[in-house]
Formats: structure tokens, C-alpha cells, sequence
């Protein structure tokens, strides 16, 4: 376990020795491997991740950009606290390198896990939190997401992908990409959609989220980005 600590901290540039240093090791365990071996996954890490994130994000968007309206902020928030959005951060960091999956997920395709890479991130902020304060999380968040925030804001990142696949595939096929629900999974607080993107009944692309947008809008980057390659 300890080698995993100082692979995250490593990550986080911390020369600091955690207090608890069980919360990162939970904080990349995945309940199917959780299950699988009698341990915590990361699932109330990752509610508390989640708030501490929207917070800092908020708060970073509010200062950077004084002239916004309370629906400008507002959208790069939403952008910023994305899945897509933080499971991309979690890949370029390392984090998604490390995560614990059971058995039943050894198949799945990286692109398939964005939702989980996304909870990561979620849930090593707070044990990064619980760990160190809040002081020092915040900082660490606005090095990571300053970047993303401005991105947002100057249109560098795009979050509707399900409009530009639309727009690129009717200019390439003549015809609209359809969406259909292949999986639902998870308790009713706590939902998880699959679903996959297919163009003149080939498929290019499968996404899964905690709602169904957040599923569609994965499968369309994928369908996009596959499209964009050939």
C-alpha cells in the first residue's frame, strides 16, 4: 500500500507523510474490487471529492472573471466538474494508471472507465483533504483546474459533443448519429448509464455517466474523435 501513497503523492508533489495514508489506497478502489476482496471502495470519498471540487471551481471562476454573468459562471462550472472533463485530468496525471477494478471490468475498454477515472479524481481530492486541509487542496485543485477554467472560457474545450457529431456527421453521411441506452445500472440514489452512439447502424462509440447526458455526451466524443481519425 505504501508504495501506491507514494506513487499519489509523488503525483501531487508532496513531500509530506499523510496522516491517513488508507484514504488514497480507498480512494482509487473501485467498488467491483472492492467487493471482490473485502475492502472500501471509494464511493463516500468520492461524494465529499465531488463538493470540495465544485467549490473550488466556482469560486476560482468567480475571481478570474469579474465581468460574468451568474449563467456564465455557472456553465464553466458545469464544464469544468465535468466527467469528461476530470477523467481527462486523471489520465494525464497518472491517477487512472493506478485504479483498483474487479474482475468483471478486466475487459473494458479505457474509454469505457471515464466515469470512474472522473470519481477518482473526486474521491483522491478528499483524501488529499482529509489528509492535508484545506489550504493546501485548494491549491492543489487551482493548479490542476486554472488551466481547464480558462480553456472553458476562451472555447478551447468543448462540452456538447452530441452537437458537433450531429453537425460533422450530416455533412459527412447525410444522416444523424442515434443514441441507445445499453445498460442501467446501480441503487436509485446512485445510477449509472451506458450507452452507445452508432452512424448507418455502426457503432463508433459507447459512453457510460451518472446521467444520461453525461453517457450520451462520452459516447459522442468518442464517436467524434474515432470519426476524426480514420
Amino acid at each position: 500500500m505504501m508504495d501506491l501513497v507514494r506513487t499519489i503523492l509523488t503525483i501531487f508533489e508532496i513531500k509530506e507523510t499523510p496522516s491517513f495514508p488508507a484514504y488514497f489506497e480507498w480512494a482509487l478502489t473501485h467498488s467491483s474490487y472492492a467487493n471482490e476482496n473485502g475492502t472500501i471502495s471509494y464511493e463516500r470519498l468520492e461524494f465529499l471529492g465531488d463538493s470540495i471540487i465544485g467549490f473550488v471551481i466556482a469560486y476560482r471562476t468567480f475571481e478570474l472573471f469579474k465581468d460574468m454573468t451568474e449563467g456564465e459562471l455557472a456553465k464553466i462550472k458545469a464544464v469544468v466538474g465535468s466527467e469528461m472533463v476530470l477523467s481527462e485530468l486523471s489520465k494525464e496525471m497518472g491517477l487512472a494508471d493506478l485504479v483498483l477494478i474487479g474482475k468483471s471490468l478486466n475487459a473494458a475498454q479505457p474509454d469505457e472507465l471515464d466515469s470512474i477515472y472522473a470519481d477518482v479524481f473526486e474521491s483522491t481530492t478528499a483524501a488529499f483533504f482529509l489528509n492535508f486541509g484545506f489550504d493546501k487542496t485548494f491549491e492543489m485543485l487551482s493548479k490542476f483546474l486554472s488551466e481547464r477554467i480558462e480553456d472553458v472560457a476562451n472555447k478551447k474545450i468543448f462540452f456538447d459533443y452530441k452537437t458537433i457529431l450531429q453537425e460533422y456527421t450530416q455533412e459527412r453521411f447525410t444522416t444523424l448519429p442515434e443514441y441507445m441506452m445499453i445498460e442501467e445500472s446501480g441503487p436509485a440514489h446512485r445510477k449509472k448509464y451506458t450507452f452507445e452512439v452508432s452512424i448507418n447502424g455502426q457503432i463508433y462509440g459507447r459512453g457510460s455517466g451518472r446521467s444520461k447526458k453525461s453517457a450520451e455526451q462520452l459516447a459522442a466524443k468518442m464517436a467524434y474523435e474515432r470519426l476524426k481519425s480514420l
